[in-house]
């Protein structure tokens, strides 16, 4: 035990666990991927890809033509500025991290990074973020709940800046005649924003105390951490907020290319790129399927048909070319880096003393 350190905020006693060196395995690919729950989501995306492909007033083999006929300069450009969205989010973590007094390389965070956004392609409720934290523990021996914590942090961030920009691009698309399909998403993105400030606002001010001393001690120490990554890594603004709005511009951007690949360019402003792309974004945040797979598709095409003189069949050809993208070359790709980390993170931890600190 170690003893002479500030206790946490929760208990007037000390609370400090430390775990023996120990080698630490990384589960099997099939453990992680191959779940019911993964069957079931993919399931029930099955079943709401069907349903539309049955239902909706789309000309399909119109769509596929316009997808073999897109140009391939356009879609190639769309893939970079795909993949320099990851290379950004790697540095507002790193900085994230930074401020939680963690310092870590660009290079294995861009990593473990690109693989759990694979993992959330392949298994529902975001379960990806999850697994970058259990990856950071593993590779950067820094405790998993701490790095939980600044994930939590950069999600609300994102929240908060894609709604804005939301906002936005919802006044310059349609000033004051907003379409009530589209009411159910800023209903949405509202209530997501309320949660998360009033969860940073009790995480900050240290609320639910009386509450957490019903808890044993363990799980205490757990959500200190939680809450230290969390709160400690909130800060340098300057440099995190703008990296997050490049992040959303990014995804903009991707879409506007993938329009002029289709040569439909001169019929979507920057607004309406901005809006379908974030729009899309926010869909895939429901848990029920893996990616949003079914959903943002679906979704983007009602968007693409309201702010813009877009047919049916070019706006699916648009939201699927996009998610060849956003999805498909993420499966190939990401699962390139998943496999690199999982084989990384298998390897023995190093011999040492690892200690979960419960101080803020």
């Amino acid at each position: 035990m170690i003893s002479g350190r500030k206790p946490p905020w929760y208990r007037s006693s000390v609370v400090s666990i430390t775990a023996a060196p120990e080698e630490v395995s990384a589960p099997s690919l099939a453990s992680r991927l191959f779940t019911r729950r993964t069957v079931l989501s993919f399931g029930l995306t099955a079943l709401i890809v069907g349903v539309a492909v049955w239902r909706a007033n789309i000309d399909w083999s119109t769509a596929w033509r316009d997808i073999r006929h897109a140009d391939i300069r356009w879609y190639l450009a769309a893939v970079v500025a795909y993949y320099s969205a990851f290379v950004v989010r790697a540095l507002r973590w790193q900085l994230l991290l930074r401020n939680a007094n963690e310092h870590c390389r660009f290079v294995p965070l861009f990593e473990i990074l690109t693989a759990s956004f694979f993992v959330n392609c392949v298994v529902p409720a975001k379960m990806g973020d999850l697994y970058r934290a259990y990856l950071l523990r593993m590779r950067q021996q820094i405790s998993a709940m701490k790095a939980f914590g600044t994930i939590i942090t950069e999600r609300f961030l994102d929240l908060f800046v894609l709604m804005s920009l939301l906002v936005l691009a919802g006044g310059l698309t349609f000033r004051n005649r907003v379409p009530h399909q589209l009411v159910p998403f800023a209903i949405s993105g509202g209530v997501l924003c309320a949660i998360g400030a009033a969860a940073i606002a009790i995480m900050t001010l240290g609320r639910g105390q009386r509450i957490l001393r019903l808890f044993p001690d363990p799980v205490l120490q757990r959500y200190e951490n939680f809450r230290t990554g969390a709160v400690q890594s909130m800060g340098r603004w300057t440099e995190v907020v703008p990296l997050s709005v490049l992040v959303w511009v990014l995804e903009g951007t991707r879409l506007a290319f993938i329009v002029f690949a289709l040569g439909d360019g001169d019929l979507l402003s920057p607004p309406n790129f901005l809006l379908v792309a974030l729009i899309a974004a926010l869909l895939t945040t429901v848990p029920f399927t893996p990616g949003g797979l079914g959903l943002v598709e679906g979704g983007m095409i009602l968007v693409l048909k309201q702010v813009a003189d877009v047919g049916s069949s070019q706006a699916a050809a648009i939201a699927l070319l996009d998610r060849s993208v956003s999805y498909g070359s993420l499966i190939v790709i990401g699962c390139v880096f998943f496999a690199l980390t999982h084989v990384k993170a298998a390897r023995p931890a190093r011999t040492g003393t690892l200690i979960d600190s419960a101080e803020t």
